[in-house]
């Protein structure tokens, strides 16, 4: 049974054909079993995140997906900065816009998102915003760790890997915490979307954009020359989750 519906298929596969300009090109990093199973080397996911890529990739031919074995390829995973699998790797001429894990639920639509600004070259972002971003000279990681029935999650991860396309200093990873719950322990993650900025810089909720890029000169030591707005709820992170965009 496929991932997604025949009417999300309609609709996606005429929004692309109207909206895509150039290709865009995203890169799998997956595990190919070719039906064995290696100790220490599962991923739950990986099948059904490359059917789900293969499926969403055929809707259009200006969407392109390169299929890579993490242990296979090593060179070229430590060469993205992919540390765990599944991994997404969006662009051709980049690595620093990645999803961990399979984007079903609400994250599905932020995949989505991230292809059509690609293939448009037209930043999200407000001009203050990309104004801000211009101070960032030096590297950044922001990693945003979400849920897939998470209400709050998929602006923040929005704006973290529009501000990747913005600035190629800035390095956006948004990592479905359900997946990696040793990341979410690392993290201390109890509640979602939380926001880690170079390890130093971290939030709880959804911010309005201005404020997540003060958060982002924070993390380098650029004082903020904004007050700060009003940071909206987490969602605690739960158990597994059903996914609305699926039909399994």
């Amino acid at each position: 049974m496929p991932f997604i519906s025949e009417k999300d298929r309609a609709m996606l596969k005429d929004r692309f054909k109207r909206e895509l300009k150039s290709e865009v090109t995203v890169r799998l990093f997956t595990l190919r079993t070719f039906g064995l199973t290696i100790p220490g080397r599962e991923c739950r996911y990986c099948d059904d995140t490359q059917k789900l890529m293969e499926e969403l990739t055929s809707l259009s031919p200006k969407l392109r997906l390169g299929i890579k074995d993490f242990y296979a390829s090593p060179d070229e995973a430590r060469a993205a900065g992919v540390e765990r699998i599944p991994a997404l790797v969006f662009g051709s001429d980049g690595a620093n816009v990645k999803f961990y894990g399979i984007p079903l639920g609400r994250e599905f639509a932020v995949i989505v998102e991230d292809l059509f600004t690609l293939s448009r070259g037209v930043s999200p972002l407000s001009l203050p915003t990309r104004k801000k971003l211009k101070q960032v000279t030096a590297d950044v990681r922001i990693q945003v760790f979400v849920t897939p029935a998470c209400v709050y999650c998929p602006p923040v991860a929005r704006m973290a890997h529009a501000m990747a396309m913005e600035n190629p200093r800035i390095r956006a990873d948004v990592v479905e915490v359900e997946e990696f719950p040793l990341v979410a322990q690392r993290y201390l993650v109890q509640g979602v979307p939380k926001t880690v900025i170079n390890e130093k810089v971290q939030f709880v909720g959804a911010v309005p954009e201005a404020m997540f890029a003060d958060k982002v000169l924070e993390a380098l030591g650029i004082k903020p020359q904004e007050p700060g707005q009003e940071v909206l709820p987490a969602s605690p992170v739960l158990g597994p989750t059903t996914y609305p965009t699926s039909e399994r």
